[in-house]
């Protein structure tokens, strides 16, 4: 592939074949528009219909399939259409979730620019941008988005926003003159503009050299297509359990099917209706609805807390993450420049800001208000021109230069528009000498009083290059050695510590002329402050960063931005990056993969990172065994949101890309709300566990009693429509009640469970088996004593012992160590019980009892069925007293 970068125009109009000054002609732009295709990002998508059936790959729901078409065949009509509908509307469930999630391709396409200005056959003409083909020749102002990947060759003070792409917050000064070595990264090819990107300042032209998927914008379109979405911990848990019970069934059945083999015709159709009914016992079908309604319930309460879930297994999920892979602007950052330092040579201050107004404090004690007031007081006449605040519905929005916007800013915060407007008037502009790249500066001159005085800004270094004396508590002053070092030390100081330096200095004119030029003006200057501007850490974060390192989730910053400036913010948000690695894009690179796993422990900051090393470092963490959140908000975090265990976005200034990628998005773009998700995750794993434990052991006991009346040659006790009421039915509200148990105190104090730590264990699954074993024993017994009565009395109180089981189970699966009387109150368990009884009522004293062939029960029969529960009590409690722990 050609490196543009790298090469002369008149190579590139030679290899492109076309004119930097006439363009293309339409006949030649036809032709390659044949070749080339449209200007779009083309994506394959899967039909809609093929989402829909690949979520009956699923082994559980195939057996039910299987289950369904054997029912139809027998005759069982009813049993044929619950089990159809059960399998329905688990598939659904899971292709809306799907759905959903493959609007990130489509979303990429909404960066495109509609119209293009455009030179062919030597004039300059508005196009549709689908319609541009390499070679064409573009022409970018303020306020464009770059249609395509473009060689520049001319720039008058071009300033591009590329933050959204490559996670560096300041515009990119664009330079069309110089040529770049073949190995200098995206981030740094200040010779190219790059589709999907946006003119913030400035004029230039380039030629088109990649359309459409072959931009660099594309080929993320190409990684997100190819990426596959990584399962999480809950799904790969419910995969592991699909497995182990659809073996159980196939196993079970088996027997049953052989011992039928012996009894002829009659018995291979009662063998058949037999797997059926222990297909439908053995899968929980009501667990994925159960653990979407307490998942549901969790990200209802993490939304109130501004954290928005996309996909709700994610929920969980969260609270295993042992690594926060974050990006930098936009999320430990505010994603704007702002003016946080002034210094003088002789005082200093801090602007510290709240949620209402900022703030100007000295920050050495040393005062010196009238030398600050006059800093303030010429700023906006001087910025006037390339700044401006405007009220757009209510916002307060900030236009062109970022730099001389976040000072202009600062002052409307500290003053108000009535005074910036009056101090406008007070120094009328007379001539501006605008910024640029050769001079590094900026001026402007103002008459006062017959006297003209001139403010010139810029870089620090070169004005005080320019300045003769310096601005001091008791006036001005020469600069000699002494000062010249202490001037050169601020500077580099703030510098150093990751700030952008904006220096400001003036002087008196008795006489000027329009026809002075800028380097008669800006001489003799009298050096007065340098101001540090920087994207500041967002409030809270270095409490979050604090709390999720009690918790033992280690955060990592990655970003697009400059070493300097990615470990200034790094330190002020207390990442540990003295006892830590900061490691560069370009070193990375050189890296292989065993490389960085063997440093990836140690780093604590990635810079001038690209979204390629964002990949990799995700991928990195998680063969380490790490489970990984991704946190970011532009279009480079796309493919290492995919690849995350979480991709959590930012909602306010994140991509829709980016939103799409994500199963959380952060409604107000606060990292210390992902540290509130990581803590809700960690509750809803906890609740989730219970649950579970309900439901298997309450599966498992029905398998046992089918099977068991199998091998005892009884009839059949549980019809497959009893057992899906029980399963999706009356099992929902009382298996739900569990998932709302209070969250213990100490739940962000423990360190994340490992990876290998299961929901579902070879030890619990002794004692789903063991305890379902008891429900079975207990309900084979009461089968055998009432079929004297006659089989459907016999079935009925079965089946209702079978839910009133449910009591038992409740109150032992509250905890998996106390017993259920030592725990705080559960407002919602009585009622999750009364539902599940009055739900059973129903199907016994109705004239649904038709449907399901249950008849009348008395008292004496209601009290042979609290047998099952308090066998179960008992059991549990003597486990607890035992501490045998599960």
């Amino acid at each position: 592939m050609k490196k543009w970068h790298s090469l002369l125009i008149d190579e590139i109009e030679k290899e492109l074949k076309t004119n930097i000054n006439t363009g293309l002609s339409e006949e030649e732009a036809r032709k390659r528009l044949f070749i080339y295709g449209l200007n779009e990002l083309r994506v394959k998508k899967k039909p809609t219909y093929v989402l829909f059936l690949e979520q009956f790959k699923n082994l559980l729901i195939l057996i039910l399939l299987i289950a369904t078409a054997i029912s139809a065949i027998l005759g069982e009509v009813i049993e044929a259409v619950a089990i159809g509908i059960v399998v329905l509307v688990m598939g659904i469930m899971g292709f809306i979730q799907e759905y959903r999630a493959e609007k990130t391709l489509e979303a990429l396409r909404k960066m495109a620019t509609p119209m293009t200005r455009v030179v062919r056959n030597g004039e300059e003409r508005e196009i549709p941008s689908s319609m541009i083909v390499p070679g064409d020749i573009i022409v970018l102002k303020a306020g464009d988005i770059v249609p395509a990947d473009i060689r520049l060759f001319q720039s008058v003070d071009l300033e591009v926003d590329e933050s959204s792409f490559t996670g560096e917050s300041a515009p990119v000064e664009k330079n069309a003159k110089v040529v770049l070595d073949e190995d200098v990264p995206v981030s740094d090819r200040i010779n190219m503009a790059f589709m999907g990107t946006s003119v913030v300042n400035g004029y230039g032209k380039g030629i088109v050299v990649a359309t459409g998927n072959n931009t660099e914008l594309g080929k993320l379109v190409g990684m997100i297509a190819e990426s596959k979405e990584e399962k999480t911990p809950l799904e790969e848990e419910l995969d592991y359990f699909a497995k182990r019970i659809g073996l159980l069934i196939i196993g079970i059945s088996g027997v049953v099917f052989a011992l039928s083999l012996l009894e002829g015709l009659q018995g291979i159709i009662d063998s058949l209706m037999t797997a059926i009914a222990l297909a439908v016992a053995a899968i929980p079908e009501g667990l994925p609805a159960i653990a979407t309604a307490i998942l549901a319930i969790g990200a209802y309460r993490m939304a109130k807390k501004n954290a928005l879930v996309r996909k709700l297994s994610a929920v969980e999920t969260l609270g295993s993450v042992n690594v926060i892979c974050t990006d930098k602007t936009g999320t430990i950052t505010k994603g704007e420049m702002t003016l946080k330092q002034i210094l003088f040579i002789d005082s200093s201050y801090m602007i510290e800001e709240d949620k209402v107004k900022i703030s100007v404090v000295s920050s050495d004690g040393n005062p010196n208000e009238g030398n600050l007031e006059f800093l303030l007081s010429i700023i906006p006449p001087h910025v006037g021109n390339d700044a401006q605040i405007v009220n757009d519905n209510g916002r307060t929005i900030l236009k062109g230069s970022p730099t001389e916007g976040a000072v202009l800013y600062a002052v409307y915060k500290l003053k108000g528009p009535g005074w910036i407007d009056e101090r406008k008037r007070q120094y009328p502009v007379v001539k501006v000498y605008p910024f640029d790249r050769f001079r590094k500066m900026k001026s402007t001159v103002h008459k006062i009083d017959g006297k003209y005085l001139v403010i010139t800004s810029g870089a620090p270094d070169v004005i005080l290059s320019r300045s003769t004396r310096v601005l001091t508590k008791d006036g001005e002053a020469a600069i000699n050695k002494d000062t010249w070092n202490k001037l050169r030390l601020l500077i580099d100081e703030l510098g150093s510590k990751g700030y952008r330096t904006f220096g400001v200095a003036y002087r008196w004119m008795s006489n000027f002329s329009n026809e002075y030029s800028d380097e008669e003006v800006e001489n003799e200057l009298v050096f007065m402050a340098v101001l540090g501007i920087i994207d500041p850490p967002r409030e809270g974060v270095a409490e979050a960063i604090k709390i999720a390192r009690k918790a033992g989730i280690k955060v990592v910053m990655v970003t697009g931005d400059h070493k300097s400036t990615a470990t200034a913010i790094a330190k002020m948000i207390g990442l540990d990056v003295d006892n830590g690695l900061v490691i560069e894009g370009r070193e990375l690179d050189k890296m292989s993969e065993d490389e960085l796993q063997r440093i990836i422990d140690k780093v604590v900051v990635f810079a001038r990172a690209t979204p390629e090393h964002k990949l990799r470092i995700v991928k990195a963490f998680k063969a380490r065994g790490y489970r990984v959140a991704m946190t970011g908000d532009g279009v480079n975090d796309v493919p290492a949101l995919k690849m995350a265990d979480i991709g959590v976005a930012m909602g306010i200034k994140g991509t829709e890309v980016a939103k799409e990628a994500s199963q959380i998005v952060l409604l107000d773009d606060n990292f210390s709300t992902i540290v509130e998700a990581i803590k809700e995750g960690r509750v809803i794993y906890e609740n989730l566990k219970k649950p579970i434990n309900f439901l298997l052991s309450c599966n498992l006991g029905e398998v046992a009693t089918i099977f068991g009346a199998e091998l005892l040659k009884m009839p059949i006790p549980l019809k497959p429509l009893h057992l899906l009421w029980v399963n999706v039915v009356t099992d929902v509200a009382p298996a739900t009640v569990l998932g709302l148990e209070a969250p213990e105190p100490d739940i962000m104090d423990r360190p994340p469970r490992p990876a290998s730590d299961r929901l579902i264990t070879k030890r619990k699954l002794i004692y789903y088996i063991a305890m379902g074993s008891i429900i079975g024993a207990a309900l084979l017994l009461l089968y055998n004593v009432l079929l004297k009565e006659g089989l459907e009395i016999a079935r009925t109180i079965v089946f209702t012992s079978l839910v009133v089981a449910e009591i038992g189970l409740v109150l032992t699966m509250r905890s998996e160590t106390k017993h259920f009387w030592e725990l705080p109150r559960n407002r919602w368990l009585l009622p999750g019980l009364a539902i599940a009884i009055l739900l059973q009522l129903i199907v016994i004293y109705t004239p649904l009892r038709e449907v399901f062939d249950t008849v009348f029960l008395d008292a004496r029969h209601w009290a042979l069925s609290l047998i099952v529960p308090i066998a179960i009590i008992l059991v549990d409690a003597l486990r607890k007293s035992l501490k045998i722990k599960l």
